[in-house]
């Protein structure tokens, strides 16, 4: 007899990579996630005084639809050696945010208070770049520079936005180009829940962000 099928066909569900130096994750910025419902879980170093030392926590928040009364949302480092190495330059760090393991609606409203939740994530962090999609759309790009891909939603730290160019960020033919308070720039590439599944947004995107 063959076994049920998972409830979600995908292995974790809506995810975020954020990308930045090392050194810009702060004992402050750890703090201001803490403010936000943080709580230190990391068993292996008691005495991290940053994320960047090695200090994991999990934010919880109170889910506006869906099943699960809490959405959990896991943040980690990726450049350890018992997690998944998402990185392409030693002086990047990439940490890992999943959100509603294996609940990821694929309904666009029912997911979006998750995604700007994974945004206001995004606004204590300030990475250099973060994007937003599928793990499984994340993993099948591991060890390139992700910078230079095309996710669902592509978060341009001020650095990033100001090397493309604003003009061309706000010209480029997605569902939306956003502004958020500290500088950067949101593109939502797609209103499906992975850039995988409108390839043809993804190539268009790609080809105004990065010609050949």
């Amino acid at each position: 007899m063959a076994a049920p099928a998972p409830r979600n066909r995908w292995r974790y569900g809506l995810t975020a990579l954020a990308c930045m130096p090392p050194a810009a994750l702060t004992f402050e910025r750890a703090l201001a996630l803490v403010d936000k419902g943080a709580v230190p879980t990391d068993k292996r170093n008691y005495n991290a005084r940053t994320l960047a030392d090695g200090w994991d926590i999990t934010l919880w928040r109170r889910a506006e639809s869906g099943r699960k009364a809490f959405t959990n949302v896991a943040v980690w480092r990726y450049d350890r050696g018992d997690q998944h190495d998402f990185r392409w330059r030693d002086d990047v760090l990439v940490l890992g945010l999943h959100v509603g393991v294996d609940d990821t609606p694929e309904d666009a409203a029912a997911r979006e208070p998750l995604v700007r939740f994974l945004l206001e994530v995004g606004d204590v962090l300030r990475p250099d770049f973060m994007a937003l999609d599928l793990y499984d759309d994340f993993a099948e790009r591991k060890g390139r520079d992700l910078t230079r891909e095309v996710f669902a939603t592509n978060v341009y730290g001020p650095a990033m936005a100001a090397a493309i160019g604003e003009p061309r960020l706000g010209a480029l033919p997605a569902v939306r180009v956003e502004r958020r308070p500290w500088g950067a720039v949101v593109v939502r590439a797609t209103d499906r829940v992975s850039a995988g599944m409108d390839p043809e947004a993804r190539q268009r995107i790609a080809g105004a962000l990065w010609p050949v």
